[in-house]
């Protein structure tokens, strides 16, 4: 005071008599009237979101929850991220609380508030997979694993690395409007090597590592939290599982580096739901086949479960029980230790903290965990310190909520335009089309790929009338040149087979599952829709809908849709085995749905190839577009063989579709075919077909010694293709190659025509769809699908009910 002016000290006076006169009538007004005063103070605390304490956002979100303050849900409220039809924003103060979590577990195992590297990677990782369904919504189709790659590129910005030549290249960023240049996101430490120097060497055009092809074999745990974003994206356990082992498998390709990611994923998916941990982790782990990581973390679940009460692990317990060195180890140290102190989260921090392996992770994962159980402030509350990155946790945290909530926002400046791009129509400045990112130029495409559906239908109805034929019955019967025009067998000529009505049921469950994405979201591929369609039309090979329904039955008690009520579909063709058998079998609840990863049969048939046709419409990605393939495949056959043909199928066809030369797309499809394991007896046979192709047209006896019969989906792909390559373009003739030799002649007729049919550019002879069994309906179905697709989908109550989102 003595050291102040006059003028100052008067000014100092003046301000503590009114601020003393505030406080005074505060204390009146809160006296007076409490509950106005609260309100009142309430606002002002919310009013701005960035200056909000901590305890007033948790106490927000558990309001907007309707849940009490001990976290238990209130009488009647739901609790919970997630409800019967996908993210709702009834509980964000989970998620919220799961971020914060692992910051606060990161800062105590380190000791050092802006030691927080491994919260920062998650961060970018969710900041990645909000911008991912924003193009979704945009777009119409996003990849969230790529997207989350894209998130820790970011973040390896942030560590100081330069942008590689894969960034500048593909601009893929997400967005800095929410997570922008920031030194709190820099905090301290350099980052983990092992991502570091994977994520680097993806940075220059590498390509990621998967669950199916490792890039590595590092089974180390700093992976393990990304996989906790994938709770947002995934709409079952299943899918959430398989995301975050997609999103670790990108840096650590071993079973114990990534497999742990999906089980967190699945874990923080119940817990946003209001889960208890512990249920939570029986069934996460259920979800993981490996049987030394879920042995590994149901021990830990039931070491904690039966400890004598009020104690605690040791650390000696602990390293006794798991490698904390391994991502299922550091997972499992973690769960223990949320599990056994769930009431007392700092404590349980600080014991996942101790022992000899990674204590970083292993206390992320923890601080993970009872965040989201127990939201944001309980955890902060717990801690010796706010963490500095607390502020960009919050900002991104409402920015998925939002994004990933039943209201989004608009679309940001410029996305508008590229809910266009799926179809490649986009107007430039000068009012010509451009080629968009979808990668399909201008609108050549659906004709194309209606043309492929037809062409697919004509030469299966050609070849069907000799599937199973030998080449000399075919011969003796049709003449030296053999079969060269329909067989009558009834009007019109051309009918259609088993797998051509397959194919139509492919393509309306694709359609269905794009009305689904579109309109309700949580579709990352069209496989459960296309699994939907098949029970229908199970259905139309004499089976009662409640016999055929199998668990779809509950949400579709009659068959929906439209193309189930045609009578003509209902025909029996001669359906294969495998086929009958494995539908039979879900029907009746005795198998799951098959997927590549678990096979419900072993059969490599030939019928398995064409439902690959519809996978382009779904994805332009060569890699998606396989998976799909492969996916809707795998319902039925289960062999490595029928998969993967199909998956090369569709990579060629989706290459057509953009204007492709033939030759150019069977190189797509080698390349992306041999990414995966066993890959040899399929690629072996295209390799022969393009050889054989240089030799011009052979006789049939030399076609069958060199690529087989085509039973075997492998040799009907590889016969479909020698024929389209063999003619140069001539329909016929290559219709009249594919189906003229011993074997199944249906499929590999129906190959080369829809190969035929995508490379030219007029349309299929009026000769052969004129006699075409339902060629209308072909057509018509082929043709919506585009639309669907396209850049203006219906909006009409007509089109879903023709297409129900189930």
């Amino acid at each position: 005071m003595d050291d102040m002016e006059d003028d100052e000290k008067r000014l100092l006076t003046a301000l503590r008599e009114r601020e003393a006169s505030r406080r005074r009538r505060a204390e009146s007004e809160m006296t007076a009237a409490p509950s106005s005063w609260l309100v009142r103070r309430w606002r002002e605390l919310v009013a701005e979101p960035a200056n909000t304490p901590l305890w007033a956002t948790g106490l927000r979100h558990r309001l907007a929850d309707g849940t009490a303050p001990t976290g238990r849900p209130a009488s009647g409220m739901a609790g919970g991220l997630f409800d019967a039809d996908g993210f709702v924003t009834r509980s964000p103060g989970r998620l919220l609380g799961m971020l914060h979590g692992a910051a606060v577990g990161e800062t105590t195992a380190r000791h050092d508030m802006r030691g927080t590297e491994r919260t920062a990677a998650l961060l970018c990782a969710l900041d990645g997979l909000t911008g991912a369904h924003t193009e979704l919504r945009a777009r119409g189709r996003a990849d969230p694993a790529r997207a989350v790659l894209a998130g820790q590129r970011r973040w390896l910005r942030s560590r100081g690395v330069p942008a590689g030549a894969a960034v500048e290249r593909s601009g893929a960023e997400p967005s800095r409007d929410r997570l922008p240049d920031d030194p709190r996101l820099v905090g301290s430490g350099g980052g983990d090597p092992v991502m570091l120097a994977e994520l680097a060497r993806l940075d220059v055009g590498m390509a990621p590592g998967t669950p199916e092809h490792p890039g590595n074999g590092v089974e180390a745990a700093a992976a393990v939290p990304l996989g906790a974003v994938a709770a947002l994206w995934a709409e079952d356990d299943r899918s959430a599982f398989r995301l975050g082992s997609e999103i670790a498998a990108a840096t650590h390709g071993g079973p114990r580096g990534h497999l742990p990611a999906g089980v967190l994923a699945v874990l923080v998916s119940r817990l946003l739901r209001g889960a208890g941990l512990a249920e939570a982790a029986e069934r996460a782990i259920e979800q993981c086949s490996h049987a030394g990581i879920s042995g590994e973390l149901s021990e830990a679940v039931r070491l904690a479960r039966f400890r004598p009460a009020n104690t605690l692990p040791t650390r000696g317990n602990l390293v006794a029980a798991a490698d904390g060195g391994t991502g299922s180890g550091a997972l499992a140290i973690a769960l223990r230790a949320a599990l056994s102190a769930s009431g007392d989260p700092a404590t349980a921090i600080r014991l996942a903290a101790s022992h000899d392996g990674d204590v970083v992770t292993s206390a992320t994962l923890c601080g993970q965990l009872l965040g989201a159980l127990r939201g944001p402030e309980e955890i902060t509350g717990s801690a010796p310190g706010t963490p500095e990155i607390a502020p960009l946790l919050e900002r991104v945290a409402e920015a998925a909520v939002t994004e990933f909530g039943p209201d989004p926002v608009g679309l940001p400046a410029g996305e508008e335009e590229h809910s266009a791009e799926l179809s490649g129509q986009r107007e430039d400045d000068s009012g010509g089309s451009s080629e968009s990112a979808a990668g399909l130029a201008g609108s050549a495409w659906a004709p194309r790929f209606a043309r492929a559906v037809l062409g697919c239908a004509v030469g299966e109805a050609l070849g069907g009338a000799v599937t199973g034929d030998s080449w000399r019955e075919i011969r003796d019967r049709y003449g030296e040149e053999g079969l060269r025009e329909y067989v009558p067998a009834g009007h019109p000529s051309g009918r259609i087979g088993s797998d051509t009505q397959l194919l139509l049921f492919t393509l309306e469950g694709t359609i269905r599952a794009g009305v689904s994405r579109r309109t309700l979201g949580g579709v990352p591929r069209p496989t459960r829709h296309v699994q939907h369609a098949y029970q229908r039309w199970l259905h139309t090979q004499h089976l009662s809908w409640p016999r055929a329904a199998g668990e779809f039955l509950s949400v579709a008690p009659e068959p929906d849709g439209w193309l189930v009520g045609l009578r003509g579909l209902f025909q029996t063709r001669s359906p294969g085995r495998t086929m009958m058998r494995t539908l039979i079998a879900f029907a009746k609840g005795q198998q799951a749905m098959g997927s590549p990863e678990e096979p419900i049969s072993d059969s490599d048939g030939s019928s398995a190839l064409l439902r690959a046709v519809p996978a382009m419409l779904w994805t332009p990605r060569a890699d998606e577009t396989f998976r799909v393939a492969t996916e809707a495949a795998a319902l039925t056959h289960g062999h490595a063989t029928a998969r993967l043909s199909a998956g090369a199928l569709g990579v060629i066809v989706s290459r057509l579709a953009r204007g492709e030369g033939l030759t150019e797309a069977v190189d797509a499809a080698e390349s992306e075919l041999s990414r995966h394991p066993e890959h040899d007896p399929v690629a072996s046979r295209i390799a022969s077909a393009r050889r054989l192709a240089e030799s011009g047209v052979v006789e049939p006896e030399r076609l069958e010694r060199t690529l087989g019969t085509g039973f075997n989906a492998a040799e009907a792909l590889a016969i479909g293709l020698y024929a389209a390559l063999v003619v140069e373009g001539d329909f016929a003739a290559g219709l009249r190659t594919a189906v003229n030799h011993s074997g199944n002649s249906g499929v590999c007729g129906a190959v080369t025509g829809a190969l035929l049919a995508m490379s030219a550019d007029e349309e299929i002879p009026e000769h052969w769809t004129q006699q075409l069994e339902l060629g209308e309906t072909v057509r018509t179905l082929a043709e919506e699908g585009c639309l669907e697709f396209g850049p203006n989908p219906p909006e009409t109550p007509e089109w879903f009910e023709r297409y129900p989102a189930s």
